[in-house]
């Protein structure tokens, strides 16, 4: 699991839950976030930039929800700073 997308999640969310299962470049395949309303938006461009989809939502309370992101681009190509020479 990449220590950015960890950071960021925590950052933003009351609480994140990572699966066990990972893509080729090590991000985990779901994540599931107890966010507030208005930081959602903010993640979700975050996580888009890794491969991210916003997939369902849940609403949890009067101002938090968990939110439900799937890694979209599990390739190699897709990996950030990818180079063929370490593989």
């Amino acid at each position: 699991m990449t220590n950015s997308i960890e950071a960021i999640c925590s950052e933003y969310a009351e609480g994140s839950l990572f699966s066990q299962e990972v893509s080729h470049c090590g991000f985990p395949v779901k994540i599931i976030v107890h966010i507030r309303y208005e930081y959602i938006q903010e993640l979700s461009k975050f996580l888009s930039n890794y491969g991210y989809e916003y997939s369902t939502n849940k609403q949890s309370g009067k101002y938090y929800t968990l939110v439900h992101f799937c890694l979209v681009r599990k390739s190699l190509i897709d990996c950030p700073n990818f180079k063929e020479e370490q593989f």
